[in-house]
């Protein structure tokens, strides 16, 4: 499988990682088991003193990030997401069938295997110890009126993946390819902020996709033009994926309504600029900017309150090094009734629910090596090491932080996918609904809760 570039280039995350794909590839009869898809190519709560620091800290990353929005007032404002684009040779696509002269309709699916060890007892459907079944998803995508020629093409992308306890629809839009340079969406589809298609490399994400600011998924239209090194995305967004707030089988965190807590997402705008420079796909740096802007209706007052987010983003592709940093802020200003916590908004996916805090600055961090290898059928094995944290606005709430080390192999269409986790005051991390880990704070807000994931992964 070759690299590419403008319009069929791959960043390094959608050329690496492993999770997920089904997205419409550029030539949906082909389909890669090729090795390469794993090289890199283009694309607590504190004491008096540290609660000090926190506060200098806070205010010199709110300053910098909350200047993004005033620095552009006329613009209109990816777990799964690491191995390829919307553009790139999917690894889960294996039957094409020819509909037509102009027609073309691709199947494809995975099938997953998990094992996870904890160091505490926290038994909840989306992660249980032990080994098991994980999912099994199927995705089917296709073109009507693709050809050598200069004119445009229609193409459409869809993915339902079923776990045990849940279903869920991944994504599903229709689309219309202008020419090399232009394209649209419109459905389910990523939001575009932030390192695409993910800030991090691991299994588990960063810590900025469980507040909301990584691998979106939400309904409405979206817009791109790339020409040489310049990626420009433009979106609106009209509510959730299923504009139904109280749905709790989603993909990615969105906010959701339950008990006093009752407030939507609608009326969302994205932009997101990058620009990559080099003269090689292994040999190139990628900046870039997002700013996003919403509504958040409430069901119990009437009342709109409004969200932003903003990010800067680096990414380098330097041989066999990857390395990728983020800095973000977000605020939500909810319009609760009297006596609801306006510090806290309710966020749900993968059938279970947690307050989060309403205001903070993300950072993420992350290096990633490349090698190849003869390991039996293995031919290539990657390993990183991410790092990001949430400093919440709030000095009585404990941030958040995640050490990740982790390694991922492949044999042909098998992937093998290992991390070890350090985790505080997070998701999943021995927290709770009563003692949310994003929110006010984990059991044991000062501590970090270890747990390793391993993931076998087999796509056809």
């Amino acid at each position: 499988m070759a690299l590419r570039r403008g319009k069929d280039a791959m960043t390094l995350a959608e050329a690496i990682r492993c999770r997920e794909s089904a997205v419409l590839a550029d030539d949906p009869v082909q389909v890669t088991t090729d090795a390469s898809v794993l090289k890199p190519a283009t694309q607590s709560r504190k004491g008096g003193v540290k609660m000090a620091q926190k506060t200098t800290t806070r205010a010199t990353l709110t300053a910098l990030l909350g200047a993004l929005v005033l620095a552009a007032p006329g613009m209109v404002f990816a777990q799964e997401e690491n191995a390829l684009d919307e553009y790139g040779e999917i690894p889960d696509k294996s039957i094409q069938i020819d509909v037509g002269p102009k027609t073309t309709f691709d199947l494809g699916g995975a099938v997953w295997l998990r094992g996870a060890v904890l160091n505490w007892v926290q038994e909840e459907d989306a992660n249980r110890r032990g080994f098991y079944a994980d999912q099994v998803r199927f995705s089917m995508s296709g073109t009507h009126g693709k050809s050598d020629s200069s004119d445009g093409f229609l193409k459409f992308s869809a993915q339902i993946r079923f776990w045990q306890y849940q279903r869920v629809i991944h994504h599903m839009w229709l689309g219309y390819e202008f020419n090399d340079r232009h394209d649209i969406e419109i459905g389910v589809t990523q939001v575009p902020f932030g390192i695409l298609p993910a800030t991090s490399n691991s299994f588990w994400y960063s810590m900025g996709y469980y507040h909301g600011i990584e691998d979106d998924r939400d309904a409405g239209i979206k817009y791109r033009y790339q020409n040489d090194g310049l990626d420009v995305h433009l979106a609106w967004f009209f509510n959730d994926e299923y504009n139904d707030s109280t749905a709790l089988n989603r993909f990615a965190p969105d906010l959701v309504s339950d008990g006093v807590q009752q407030n939507d997402e609608e009326n969302q705008a994205n932009a997101r600029v990058a620009y990559t420079f080099g003269e090689s796909a292994e040999n190139s740096t990628e900046l870039g900017i997002s700013l996003q802007y919403g509504e958040m209706p409430n069901r119990a007052t009437g009342r709109r309150g409004d969200r932003w987010q903003s990010a800067v983003h680096f990414v380098g592709n330097y041989g066999k090094w990857n390395p990728k940093l983020q800095f973000a802020r977000y605020e939500y200003n909810p319009e609760n009734p009297a006596g609801v916590d306006d510090r806290l908004v309710l966020m749900g996916f993968f059938s279970d629910q947690r307050l989060v805090a309403a205001k903070a600055n993300a950072v993420s961090a992350s290096l990633r090596r490349f090698w190849d290898v003869n390991w039996g059928p293995f031919t290539d094995f990657n390993a990183y090491l991410d790092y990001s944290a949430i400093y919440k606005d709030e000095d009585e709430f404990g941030d958040t932080e995640l050490i990740n080390p982790g390694m991922m192999a492949q044999a042909g269409p098998v992937f093998v996918w290992l991390d070890f986790m350090w985790g505080k005051n997070a998701w999943w991390f021995n927290d709770s609904q009563g003692n949310s880990g994003p929110g006010q704070g984990s059991v044991n807000p000062d501590k970090f809760e270890f747990r390793a994931n391993l993931s076998l992964q087999w796509y056809f």
